[in-house]
């Protein structure tokens, strides 16, 4: 693992008995540590000296000139978030202080220091390590955590991901945990160093010269009972008198040696002072031994009645002077193994009453000093849990509103508070089964009762079993039933109405006596924020509906996402977003979430929208990549419903490339699961892709039958945006299936529906259905359009698809030379998307103008003067129709010198032109005659 000291350097001077080896180990671990970085886990039973051996390499590291950081598990705080991590934090004040901004409240708002929006695990994560890091720029930094089996889960991730990260840091991290713990770090791969019981000899080296007045008789019968366990061979002699008896006492050892020296210290804390026991209760249950607040619950100069406790070694103030420190883990158990319920739940009280600034650590010792149901107390916690879920700790607030349940006196309230812990745990931590678990917890029928109850039963049957009905049924009448408030929806009803519109049938079945409810009660609100559950169940029943006001707002918010961690606003945010052709202002936010790994619930739909981000614009192997974790991670967890929109994308994706088999098979799994559960949407979405890869194949007869499946010619349904979505494919196909007359009605229909406003991708959608119908005479007309656009650059595969639906008509018109500028344009698109089937289609009808494969020109090759002219003026942000009107070129003319010039200068969009300009050599002088 390390060279280890050939000096022994320590060894000896610690008192420490048989321990050289381990001693020698932790010495080279130490030199590694200041150089390079190290971390190293001690592993062993309880007492068999790992708290020692701790101590003894924190001495040592303190002698060699490192800085050495203390933290510790504490049992009674293993649900509370960043417990463990509070205690590293608060002992590096200064450093703290001199952390980024970004950093420091990051940090400030995990540990319930600070308020603010919810930071993400993962930049909590790299807060801590940049703490940690500015700790060891004057010297190096020792970490030392002991118990880190009871170190709550959020700061064991967080010491996880320190330790992972130590290479090239002069940083050591020590922890130190029972061998047996069950715990996840010995999978992650750190470093171990078993601390096994001392042999006979060592045992009796050890009573020997702690207990030279005990006869030789006696040390080895201690030694047989404490059979190595060192902390019971200095704890059972030291209670034991010459004549083997146990100070009188002569109850047998044959619990185990852990169990019995628990048991003796605990006989020392009976001993010490009455005052000295309460100290002691507070320290114990407050956990991070924190001076400030022991001081605060005890009242002024209370803190000198730990003397006697200090004196017995059973405690020690840290030389900051800061905390105060148990000497070992069974101390602290055997004081609260010692107190009597009333003097535990008085101790919660006085530390409640002295966290009154920290909710969150203020609800939890409300919770645990009330035994009785309390809605002041209930109110408080459930307050707490508010907190929790604001800094993104979703599994703390899943507990405390649990706890809130518990306190509530009115049954209403009770299953209210539990509810939301349910759904919290379904939609934001992913955790189907503890769901499930509270829901049964929830008395008598939760949709007539209960908001809450219903979106989460609700939300339970629809995302595992795809029971669309009972999920309907279930929210319809609770939302029918909630009075109606002035102002747009909030709390229970938002949560309600959110389920209903976007999770639930609506969404996903697609069916009218679903989606007809859900209008009539839609028209009971005002108009509310985009992300708002109202706005979200507008957009679904009629896109073209959404006003530029709503889009302004949209983009406003979505701007705001930068500083929001909170990952259900972030979802809800980006699921307007999607169906507004705004995910690309998401990405961060969504990504975020997904890296975050705590809200594994939010997290499918961030890769929902990862994926589908990827899809549009034109990342296809990316966004199959991303809808297949979306699969997997959905089928892993249960939540079936989620895997159906991963497959649609990976079938979208796969019909676009042209992999037809692939398609066929996401579309089969989409089929299979949703068409006996009545899912008419995820059908539909199944038909897109399939209609889309028919299209690609030139089979236009299939492409009608699909995308005629999702909707009739010449109809836009409501609550249907696969319509919407999949019209230009309805139209093509018509079109090419000699549909002519339904192909204009669809055209006509898209058109109605008012939907060009909401983006540049709809508007060419638009556009481009109605140039493909349009009579002969203005065809031409309508294409230029439609190509010159704004914005039309940043949908590669849908301005593919417009040049080959021009070029193809130009080419039955007999214009061969006009439709081979739009046909390779339409092919050099395709190529460099990877849509085979779609480059292979243009390719056919290039051939089919007479013309062979012609060069694109090639990269570094020089422009021409017409090239350079119409390029610059492209890179000012003009059209194709406003760049022909002033270089007197038809718009035709100025498409071929872009589609040449793109590849000259190494780019594939517009927005690349201006600094691929700016990055040309400065033209040659003339030269002087």
């Amino acid at each position: 693992m390390w060279a280890k000291s050939g000096t022994g350097t320590g060894v000896g001077t610690t008192g420490l008995v048989g321990r050289e080896g381990e001693l020698a180990e932790l010495a080279a671990f130490l030199d590694t540590a200041g150089t390079e970085g190290a971390v190293l886990l001690l592993t062993g039973d309880p007492g068999v000296g790992k708290t020692a051996l701790l101590d003894a390499t924190a001495d040592l590291a303190v002698a060699k000139g490192v800085r050495v950081v203390r933290g510790s598990g504490v049992e009674y705080e293993t649900d509370i978030s960043y417990a463990g991590l509070h205690q590293l934090v608060g002992s590096l004040p200064d450093e703290f202080g001199r952390l980024p901004r970004s950093l420091r409240e990051a940090l400030e708002v995990a540990l319930g220091l600070g308020t603010g929006p919810a930071p993400s695990r993962i930049a909590v994560l790299n807060a801590a390590l940049s703490l940690f890091d500015e700790a060891a720029k004057e010297r190096p930094l020792l970490l030392v955590v002991d118990d880190l089996h009871v170190v709550d889960q959020a700061s064991r991730a967080a010491v996880g991901f320190v330790a992972r990260r130590l290479a090239g840091r002069r940083i050591g991290l020590l922890g130190a945990q029972p061998a047996e713990s069950g715990e996840p770090f010995p999978s992650t791969g750190l470093p171990e160093l078993a601390v096994a019981p001392l042999d006979d000899a060592d045992a009796l080296r050890l009573l020997s010269r702690r207990f030279a007045h005990l006869p030789r008789r006696v040390l080895s019968t201690v030694a047989h009972e404490a059979q190595g366990n060192p902390l019971a061979l200095l704890e059972f002699a030291g209670s034991t008198g010459a004549s083997g008896d146990r100070h009188g006492r002569g109850e047998g050892r044959a619990s185990g040696p852990g169990r019995d020296v628990r048991a003796l210290y605990g006989a020392r804390v009976g001993r010490l002072p009455r005052g000295t026991r309460e100290v002691l209760l507070l320290a114990a249950l407050e956990g991070s031994g924190d001076i400030g607040v022991l001081e605060a619950a005890c009242g002024p100069g209370s803190l000198e009645e730990l003397a006697p406790a200090e004196r017995d070694h059973l405690v020690m103030v840290t030389e900051s002077g800061r905390a105060v420190r148990f000497r070992h883990p069974l101390v602290r158990s055997a004081v609260v193994d010692g107190s009597t319920g009333e003097q535990r739940r008085g101790a919660h009280r006085r530390l409640a009453d002295a966290l009154a600034d920290q909710p969150e650590r203020r609800g939890d010792h409300l919770a645990r000093a009330t035994t009785a149901p309390d809605e002041a107390v209930a109110a408080v916690v459930e307050s707490a849990a508010r907190s929790s879920l604001r800094r993104g700790d979703a599994d703390g607030a899943i507990a405390r509103l649990r706890r809130a349940a518990e306190l509530s006196p009115d049954r209403a309230d009770r299953r209210r508070r539990l509810s939301q812990a349910a759904y919290a745990a379904a939609w934001v931590a992913g955790h189907l089964e503890v769901s499930h678990e509270i829901m049964r917890e929830v008395e008598g029928n939760p949709a007539a009762r209960s908001l809450s109850a219903a979106a989460t039963a609700g939300f339970l049957v629809l995302v595992t079993d795809g029971d669309a009905d009972t999920a309907h049924a279930l929210l319809t009448e609770a939302v029918g039933q909630a009075p109606v408030t002035p102002g747009p929806p909030s709390g229970e009803l938002e949560t309600a109405l959110f389920t209903l519109t976007l999770t639930l049938a609506s969404q996903y079945s697609g069916r009218p006596e679903h989606w007809q409810p859900l209008a009539d009660v839609l028209a009971r609100f005002p108009e509310a924020a985009p992300a708002a559950a109202a706005s979200l169940g507008r957009v679904h029943h009629d896109l073209g509906s959404v006003t530029d006001g709503m889009l302004r707002r949209l983009d406003e918010e979505i701007t705001r996402l930068r500083d929001q961690s909170d990952a259900d606003v972030v979802i809800r945010t980006a699921l307007t977003a999607s169906y507004l052709d705004r995910l690309p202002g998401c990405r961060e936010a969504v990504s975020r979430v997904i890296r975050d790994g705590g809200a594994v619930g939010a997290s499918m739909p961030a890769l929902m929208f990862v994926a589908l981000d990827d899809l549009h614009a034109g990342r296809w192997q990316a966004s199959a990549g991303a809808a297949d974790e979306l699969v997997a991670l959905s089928e892993e967890t249960g939540y079936h419903l989620f895997a159906q929109v991963g497959h649609y994308v990976a079938a979208m994706a796969a019909a676009q490339r042209g992999a037809l088999d692939t398609c066929r098979e996401h579309c089969e799994a989409v089929w299979g699961w949703a068409g006996p559960r009545g899912l008419r949407r995820l059908e539909n979405c199944a038909h897109q892709a399939a209609a889309r890869a028919a299209l690609g194949a030139a089979d236009f007869e299939t492409a009608f039958r699909h995308a005629s499946a999702i909707c009739a010619p010449g109809v836009l349904p409501p609550f249907n945006p696969e319509a919407v979505w999949s019209a230009p494919d309805l139209v093509e196909a018509a079109v090419r299936s000699g549909r002519h007359a339904e192909a204009r009605r669809h055209a006509d229909a898209l058109r109605d529906a008012g939907v060009g406003h909401l983006s540049s991708r709809f508007a060419l959608s638009v556009a481009t259905a109605t140039a493909m119908t349009s009579a002969g005479e203005d065809m031409g007309r309508c294409f230029e359009e439609a190509l010159g656009l704004p914005g039309v650059e940043q949908w590669p595969f849908e301005a593919g698809r417009a040049y080959l639906a021009y070029g193809e008509r130009l080419r039955r018109q007999g214009l061969n030379r006009e439709a081979r500028v739009h046909l390779a344009a339409a092919r050099g698109r395709f190529e460099e998307l990877g849509a085979r089937s779609w480059e292979a289609r243009a390719a056919a009808e290039l051939r089919a103008t007479g013309m062979t494969r012609t060069g694109r020109g090639k990269a570094g090759e020089a422009l021409t003067p017409q090239e350079l002219e119409v390029a610059r003026l492209a890179a000012t942000g003009l059209s194709n129709p406003q760049i022909a009107s002033r270089l007197f070129l038809s718009p035709r003319t100025v498409s071929s010198h872009l589609y040449r010039v793109f590849p000259k200068l190494g780019i594939t969009s517009r927005a690349e032109l201006r600094d691929a300009l700016e990055a040309l050599p400065p033209e040659p002088s003339a030269t002087r005659l």
